[in-house]
């Protein structure tokens, strides 16, 4: 048995060959905080000289360009329908909320993308996130892309599986390089943050929620973590260019999922620990009808990892009732009130969270204006109140997800919140 090798009832859990960082106990005022992911108390109240709150971040959806060129051919009314027979992805996530398509616009190109990104600075902007649709690692014009946001210097949050970062086949084929090599490239932009997908360390679990035809695909994406690790991405507590996603937590993989947030953390990879989406093959999670899974199950994971924060010293329960319980378990979340979704077909929502009504904000950016729609969204909204009744706390909850006024039925339960800090405060 290796080292990063654990048995767990019927479960054979690999982690990545990653040494732990903090070896004899975690820094003074050392905090899982993933850059560019949330902002402080101060950046929320930050305005423009209008008195416009600022626009400081966005998620942002964009296939490879040759991609949009073939899809954007051809009839108008036909888009979708192109979109679906020629969209390709190497992994085919069984939950991926992004890879539908169900309207007629025009898919972006980069060269779109980058006027609403130059629209977006002007208004303030910090930092994005690659969601997809399929991997932006896999996107032949990653490179080009980077090099925009790193000469703009905003920071990049890219949402991968990670396993183009240790499979040597795939990074020749798509970049003719090594693995090694091409993560290292991919590293050395200071502007680049890997949020790597880690639902199980138990490859047949993780395989389960995969349609791929990559072979030891969890093999793959550990080494790719190693890799990673091993050029610093992890190195400085003060700013964690890696993290882990484990999201969506499901009754498949929630038995492990406190033990990959530990492991994480311990090695300077903060751990998202989320429900699923209540969008997209999301939607088609059982567990969002699971009312013992979201109150109870749930509950306890979140209790789990906050308990275990205040055991290392890292947060205390008045921080934690101060702060508010985070949709992520520990981890700061204020993208509601601080920035939107932009789709790769030009529509504009809220979040990824949730594609109802209630949280779509425009049809089509490019024929629209951004600061129009910043300013009359639902999360905009929101900060303003917040922030003019005294009332704004460093985390919100997850609007988009939690069963309430916006979301009737939704992957989180609406005493959630509450559920989990009434359990810390009692000791459970």
């Amino acid at each position: 048995m290796t080292a990063n090798t654990i048995f767990k009832n019927h479960k054979k859990q690999i982690f990545p060959n990653v040494p732990e960082v903090f070896t004899d106990g975690f820094p003074k005022n050392y905090r899982p905080w993933i850059d560019g992911w949330a902002f402080s108390e101060e950046q929320l109240k930050s305005k423009l000289s209008d008195g416009t709150y600022k626009l400081l971040t966005l998620d942002v959806s964009i296939s490879p360009d040759d991609y949009v060129k073939e899809v954007n051919s051809g009839p108008r009314e036909e888009i979708s329908q192109r979109a679906e027979e020629k969209y390709q992805c190497e992994i085919g996530c069984r939950h991926c909320f992004e890879c539908k398509t169900d309207t007629n616009n025009p898919l972006m190109n980069f060269g779109e993308l980058k006027e609403i990104m130059h629209k977006a600075e002007q208004l303030g902007l910090e930092s994005i996130k690659f969601l997809g649709p399929g991997e932006l690692l896999h996107n032949p014009e990653l490179f080009k892309i980077l090099d925009y946001f790193e000469n703009e210097k905003i920071k990049v949050g890219i949402f991968t599986k990670g396993v183009i970062l240790g499979d040597d086949e795939l990074a020749r084929k798509l970049f003719s390089m090594p693995a090694k090599d091409f993560c290292k490239k991919l590293c050395n932009y200071s502007c680049v943050c890997l949020l790597v997908g880690l639902t199980s360390a138990d490859p047949e679990t993780e395989d389960q929620r995969l349609q791929t035809s990559i072979k030891n695909f969890s093999a793959k994406r550990n080494r790719g973590l190693e890799n990673a690790a091993r050029l610093g991405m992890n190195s400085d507590p003060a700013c964690q260019r890696l993290a882990l996603i484990c999201a969506p937590v499901l009754l498949d993989n929630i038995d492990e999922a406190f033990e990959i947030f530990q492991w994480g953390v311990k090695r300077n990879i903060p751990v998202v620990l989320a429900p699923t989406m209540v969008s997209g093959k999301g939607l088609d999670m059982a567990e969002i009808n699971n009312d013992n899974f979201k109150s109870h199950d749930l509950v306890n994971l979140y209790v789990d990892a906050y308990s275990w924060l205040i055991e290392q010293g890292i947060m205390t329960p008045n921080q934690i009732e101060k702060e508010g319980v985070s949709p992520y378990a520990g981890i700061i979340c204020n993208q509601f009130i601080s920035g939107m979704f932009i789709r790769k077909d030009g529509r504009i929502q809220a979040c990824p969270g949730n594609e109802s009504v209630a949280f779509r904000y425009c049809q089509d950016i490019r024929h629209d204006d951004l600061k129009n729609v910043w300013t009359r969204s639902l999360g905009y909204a929101l900060r303003k109140e917040l922030v003019e009744t005294g009332r704004m706390t460093l985390t919100q909850p997850c609007y988009a997800k939690t069963e309430g006024r916006l979301v009737p039925k939704g992957s989180i339960a609406e005493d959630f919140y509450q559920l989990v800090m009434a359990k810390i405060k009692s000791g459970r």
